[in-house]
């Protein structure tokens, strides 16, 4: 698993987004730091290097936002 922060103090804005593959599924989770059910989503795909794609097409929308890897 990954895990991305964004802090933006000016806005008040603490958020994390975690993404991991099982199997041929992407899974990530979401939401504001410290909360205690966040939000999940599960994406399938028919291969295996069709979700290793997504998985790193979604990191880099992510870090180009300014998410930061922890």
């Amino acid at each position: 698993m990954r895990h991305f922060e964004y802090k933006d103090l000016t806005t008040n804005s603490y958020k994390f987004w975690d993404i991991k593959i099982v199997c041929k599924d992407v899974i990530v989770s979401y939401g504001r730091i410290g909360i205690k059910n966040p939000a999940v989503n599960t994406k399938k795909f028919s291969s295996k290097e069709e979700a290793k794609k997504y998985f790193e097409k979604k990191i880099k929308e992510k870090t180009s936002k300014g998410y930061l890897e922890h």
